[in-house]
């Protein structure tokens, strides 16, 4: 007679129920990897040649990643999760279908962000759940269906399988099944408590012994990009690598002593800069333009294409500007909230901890003083032709002091339908030129005595670029030779960007004409995802190269007592914004910003996109230690006062960064 299984016959799982279970564990956690490995390097972008639509050899990359030491421990976490999900529910095929559902969402979800973004996800991506709206326009829709329909059909099997094991109590089937389930709640209990403590184990660590614990599995960091990380150490140790959050390490001969030394120091300096400068910011508007994904074209290594000179009319402003020249931008892609974080706060992100990978989410929240450009001005104003959830940006924007926040999906702050227009029927993204007279009407409605800060950012040429999308483009790409998906998509972003040129020499126009003083910063944020044939690890400068210029019409040129006379600042850092803004409306400043101006004086432009970098007017790259004495005595100074404000003991008083 078979054997019916009863409560007092066993604690938990027999041994040989253990081995099924650990086996069945260890083969779903292998598969998961693979395909979270292979979503990796399926991808069209080519980098570091460790990516291919070609599948034999995307496989082959994912053989190479299986044979790392790394892998180790991702296969551990995947199968510790299996089994505190089995465990939990104590249903064998409802833990598998719960367990494969969520490797099915983790390996959709980072094959689209890769796809879309070139990026890996990471922990601070978890505050973008709520935009499921805005992503969804972002991603393939056919691969998203197929999940949703596998997941369906996934959860009536496994509901299925347990009604027939629930029927079919006995039988060899159902035995085995029973034998790798528990009968009694302590040993449930201990096994789900040490599996719990293992899976949480990155979370209530400090970020250094995080990477301790993945060191221990041969971990190995890079500084670049994460999509470098994920590809050597696979996206589970890159995603847990930036849990433990750190949002600096304390500098050496940090102390309230020294921050006493400091706050006197640059106390006096902001006096001295004071003496020659205006307190004129009182009825004039400074304008921040973030043009998203716009770089100039002919500056694509190995690009040609036959059509109208794209960028004829953006060069010619960069010529009479103000100040004008490359800015060096940390992403590729990607990345557009840090860049603008770094315009307006002046913090570069070389010098917080590399773990800090996204400052809306894990500084600003938690800094002692968020001190920022737009806090200088009276009216502060952000415009937004899009979703606003992305990045945590509505709560970071109220923490830094940000009045009005205009977007699509905004409820006290609607951004208008009248200036949503597209260029076609096909594009994406509302119009470079309907998102400036937006602009320009906020202009209008400035109170005459008022200071006003405005901050546009655009989104006409964000990804992703389809084909068709303007039908009577004057653009054909011509080399190099690339398959026809990625010669659209060139085409396509070409052309859209040839449109922003022509709306923003409008804008321009308009503006020189205004009685107001305005000085308006201009920037693109980073490069599309469309050049796929340039190699980043080669052109990792020139890949990370997009336009500014620094604008002031007529008004401005008058209040500030400056003329049309060129000042060419050949590289600048996105954090470098405020001081030159603040330089060209001769503006007075704070403590803070005295010593921002002391930093962007004195030394190179610091490229964020990598660690311990910097480039000189030349285009020379130097690392910190070819900076003089005196640069890096400035240079530890600007750390330690950074520190402060944002993750240390906050010695400096409110003086040091409050509008005077």
């Amino acid at each position: 007679m078979k054997k019916i299984f009863k409560k007092s016959e066993f604690n938990g799982p027999s041994f040989n129920g253990w081995m099924k279970l650990l086996i069945i564990g260890l083969v779903l956690s292998i598969v998961t990897v693979f395909w979270l490995q292979f979503s990796m390097h399926f991808q069209v972008w080519g980098r570091l040649n460790y990516q291919s639509t070609d599948i034999p050899v995307a496989l082959d990359f994912v053989r190479q990643y299986m044979m790392r030491s790394q892998v180790l421990y991702s296969i551990l976490a995947c199968l510790t999760l299996f089994i505190f999900i089995v465990v939990l529910v104590n249903h064998l095929f409802v833990g598998i279908a719960i367990y494969s559902l969520l490797a099915i969402v983790a390996v959709v979800a980072e094959y689209m962000k890769m796809k879309t973004r070139n990026e890996p996800i990471i922990f601070s991506d978890m505050s973008e759940v709520t935009a499921v709206s805005g992503l969804t326009k972002m991603v393939d829709k056919d691969l998203l269906v197929t999940a949703v329909v596998g997941i369906v059909v996934l959860l009536i099997l496994a509901v299925a399988l347990e009604l027939y094991i629930r029927r079919k109590k006995v039988g060899k089937f159902s035995e085995s099944v029973q034998s790798m389930m528990f009968k009694q709640a302590g040993s449930r209990l201990v096994v789900l408590l040490v599996t719990f403590l293992m899976l949480a184990t990155p979370f209530v660590v400090n970020a250094d012994q995080n990477r301790a614990i993945l060191n221990h599995f041969g971990y190995q960091w890079r500084n670049k990009i994460g999509v470098d990380d994920a590809m050597v150490n696979g996206p589970i140790m890159t995603f847990v690598s930036n849990i433990s959050s750190v949002i600096m390490r304390e500098p050496d001969g940090y102390s309230a002593k020294e921050m006493a030394h400091l706050q006197k120091k640059y106390t006096q300096y902001a006096d001295k800069l004071n003496e020659t400068r205006q307190d004129n910011l009182k009825g004039q508007t400074v304008i921040s333009i973030l043009s998203e994904s716009l770089t100039n074209p002919d500056d694509v290594p190995n690009l040609s294409y036959k059509g109208p000179d794209v960028y004829k009319n953006i060069n010619a402003i960069k010529d009479k500007a103000t100040i004008s020249g490359k800015m060096l931008s940390s992403g590729y892609g990607g990345g557009t909230a840090n860049i603008e974080y770094m315009t307006i706060a002046g913090l570069p992100l070389a010098t917080f901890a590399p773990e800090m990978a996204v400052p809306y989410t894990q500084v600003v929240p938690f800094a002692h003083k968020n001190p920022i450009l737009p806090s200088l001005f009276d009216q502060r104003e952000v415009l937004h032709p899009y979703a606003g959830m992305f990045y945590n940006r509505r709560d970071a924007y109220k923490d830094m002091g940000i009045q009005k926040f205009y977007t699509t999906d905004g409820l006290t702050y609607k951004y208008p339908d009248k200036y949503t227009g597209k260029l076609s029927a096909n594009a994406e993204y509302p119009a470079d030129e309907n998102a400036y007279k937006f602009l320009l009407d906020k202009v209008d409605n400035a109170t005459n005595k008022k200071s006003q800060f405005l901050q546009l950012m655009t989104m006409q040429n964000h990804l992703p670029y389809s084909a068709k999308e303007y039908p009577n483009s004057p653009y054909k790409m011509r080399e190099p030779a690339v398959s026809d998906a990625t010669k659209d998509q060139v085409e396509t972003y070409i052309t859209g960007v040839h449109q922003t040129d022509l709306a923003t020499k409008k804008l321009i126009d308009k503006i020189e004409n205004i009685k107001r003083p305005i000085t308006m910063v201009f920037y693109g944020d980073h490069w599309p995802v469309v050049f796929t044939f340039v190699d980043q690890d080669k052109q990792m400068k020139k890949s990370h190269e997009t336009d500014y210029f620094i604008y002031q019409n007529a008004a401005a040129r008058k209040a500030n007592k400056t003329s049309l006379k060129h000042d060419a600042r050949p590289y600048a850092s996105p954090s470098d914004f405020p001081t030159l803004a603040l330089k060209a409306t001769n503006s007075k400043v704070t403590p803070f910003f005295a010593l921002q101006t002391k930093f962007v004086d004195e030394l190179p432009a610091l490229a964020n996109y990598t660690r311990n970098t910097f480039v000189d007017r030349d285009g020379k790259k130097l690392k910190t230690k070819d900076l003089t004495a005196k640069q890096k005595k400035l240079l530890h100074e600007f750390k330690l006062v950074q520190y402060d404000i944002t993750a240390g003991e906050h010695y400096l008083d409110d003086d040091f960064t409050d509008k005077q």
